[in-house]
Order: structure tokens, then C-alpha cells, then sequence
């Protein structure tokens, strides 16, 4: 165990997916850690679970890399970890950079980020992996369909969350959607329950950590409620997409499961938004182990499983500080 405090940088402080980081590195005691939580919005809750925070430009933004190595140099933060899917993209682009400014990173190529968060794309890959997918339609299908074929879901192209994402119950709606000009998945709508699984792959794309959890209850996308499972039964499916992929550090990856099938729906390249704390709270604290890989640390293997039948429900709760000009 190194002695010496680790300082890290977590983006994006206002999103759940954050929080979740910020408090499982709290969390654990194995390795004495520094947060500086980062966001472009001043009132980001994260800002304020950190132990020290900055104001950053958006991810898009040319000065976006230099003001987070100039963060790194101003607080001694060797560790950066990337939270929100756009500037994850940006960042891995920049990794080499970042790198000689003293600052590392655990995360796939950019190739590989890009190809995840195209769902036409990986709609493809997935059936030339053997996977099972709900049927995908082309625009060109649409003035065949039947009322029988409804209803449909329909979800952007790249994007996070649920945020455009519907289930449409007849062609005049979807015809409606398909006129506002943007790229858009039309699938087969498939009644089932829906499972998160929260990976971690190491260096070599080999998944260490397969936590599946059943997603209970949602909001904006995210669990609020959830039950842990066991993970033999996503296991192959879970190892294929990541070796294929060439993923690394976390990840997760969504399927609908039925009484005797997996449909794989898609990977976010990115820690989830809903119940990280689930699975950290399950056995497998991902943040830290993504911690400890860059630091070169043994595993333990107990370290990489979860517990099935461990249930998650999340509540508000207010963070109140004085306003200062």
C-alpha cells in the first residue's frame, strides 16, 4: 500500500456517475486519496463531496486539456478519471499528453469509445458476434410496417441516458419522429426486464470485474432501485464484447433478459450513471480498482465479485452552502 496520498481528478462532478466515483473512492481505506471534483457548472452537487474542487471550460472547448494539466500541476493530482461519455472520447484522444504532464489515465482508444457510443454500429457488431439483438428497422421498412409490429422503441444514435429515447405506438408517431431529420435506431420493442452490468477489463481486455445488476426502478434513465445478480449468466457474452472491443478500465453493458433469453442492447464505455454503489456495495469496488491497476497493485480475486440478491434504493438529499460573489 503506497503511503504517500494519491490525488485524483474526477470530471463531470455533477452527474451521478461522479458521485457514485467520489464516494466509492471515500469509501474504501486501502490507499489514502485526494479528490478534486471538476465541473463547468459552480454548482455542481460533486463540487461540494470532494475534498477540493475546480471550474473547468466544456469538454469541447481548445482550452479544455491544458486547464485540466494546469489543474494537475496546480494540486499535485497524478490520477484523472473521466466521467461523462463526450469528453471521455476527448480526453483518450489526449492521453498521451496528458501522460507526460504527469497525469494517467485507464481507458480504451478513441476507436473504440467512438464505436460504442454508435448504437447503428454496434447493433452490427453485436450480430456478427453471435449475439442476440432485438431486430433493428431501416427507414426504408418503415411504410411496410403493420399495427401488428408496434410497439416499437426508438432512441438517437449516440447520445446518454434515455434522453430521446421512446416507445412508439404506431406509425403515424414514428413517422413523426422519423421526419424531424435525426438519426435515429428503430428496434423491436422487447418486453423484459432490464440489466446493467458494471464491467472493469484490465490492460489486456480481459473483463475482471462482471457485476450484473436488474434495474427495479428509473429515472431519466438512471437505476434508483436495483437487485444484484448472479453473474454466470452473462459471463461469456460479457468476456466476447470486451476482448472483440478491446475495452479497458470500466465499462458497462446493457441487456434485456427474458425468461430464457439475453438481448444485448449496448456498451457505455464509461462507469454507469445509475447504481455504481450497488455494485460497490455488492463486493467490487471498481473506482479502486481502477486506482490500484494504475498504481500497479495486486488484485485479489475476492476483490472482483459481487454478491447476488444485494438491493439498492436511492433518496435526495441537499447539500446547502453560502453563496459567495
Amino acid at each position: 500500500m503506497p503511503h504517500e496520498k494519491i490525488n485524483i481528478i474526477v470530471t463531470s462532478a455533477g452527474t451521478a456517475s461522479a458521485i457514485s466515483v467520489i464516494k466509492a473512492l471515500k469509501s474504501q481505506t486501502e490507499i489514502p486519496v485526494l479528490i478534486i471534483a471538476v465541473d463547468l457548472d459552480p454548482m455542481a452537487a460533486g463540487l461540494f463531496l470532494a475534498d477540493e474542487y475546480k471550474l473547468v471550460p466544456a469538454a469541447h472547448d481548445s482550452s479544455y486539456i491544458q486547464t485540466l494539466i494546469d489543474i494537475g500541476k496546480q494540486t499535485g493530482a497524478t490520477v484523472l478519471i473521466p466521467i461523462y461519455s463526450k469528453e471521455i472520447s476527448i480526453i483518450a484522444g489526449h492521453e498521451h499528453q496528458l501522460k507526460q504532464a504527469g497525469l494517467r489515465t485507464f481507458l480504451p482508444n478513441p476507436e473504440t469509445i467512438d464505436r460504442c457510443n454508435n448504437k447503428k454500429v454496434m447493433y452490427d457488431f453485436a450480430k456478427q458476434a453471435g449475439l442476440n439483438v432485438p431486430r433493428v428497422y431501416e427507414q426504408d421498412e418503415i411504410t411496410a410496417l403493420r399495427e401488428t409490429d408496434f410497439p416499437l422503441f426508438v432512441k438517437p444514435n449516440s447520445g446518454s441516458s434515455s434522453t430521446g429515447a421512446e416507445k412508439v405506438l404506431s406509425k403515424e408517431r414514428l413517422i413523426e419522429l422519423v421526419n424531424t431529420g435525426r438519426e435515429l435506431v428503430i428496434q423491436q420493442f422487447i418486453d423484459a426486464e432490464e440489466v446493467t452490468v458494471d464491467v472493469f477489463c484490465n490492460a489486456k481486455s480481459e473483463a475482471i470485474v462482471i457485476a450484473p445488476r436488474l434495474r427495479l426502478a428509473t429515472k431519466s434513465g438512471q437505476s434508483v432501485k436495483g437487485r444484484t445478480l448472479s453473474a454466470q449468466l452473462f459471463e461469456k457474452d460479457v468476456k466476447n464484447i470486451c476482448s472483440q472491443l478491446h475495452l479497458i478500465g470500466a465499462c458497462n453493458i446493457q441487456f434485456f433478459m427474458t425468461a430464457d433469453t439475453l438481448y444485448f442492447i449496448e456498451v457505455n464505455p464509461r462507469f454507469a450513471a445509475g447504481c455504481l454503489m450497488l455494485t460497490v456495495g455488492a463486493g467490487a469496488n471498481i473506482p479502486l480498482l481502477l486506482l490500484k491497476t494504475l498504481l500497479s497493485m495486486d488484485i485479489a480475486d475476492n476483490e472482483c465479485q459481487t454478491k447476488p440478491d444485494f438491493m439498492m434504493t436511492r433518496y435526495w438529499e441537499e447539500i446547502i452552502f453560502e453563496y459567495k460573489k
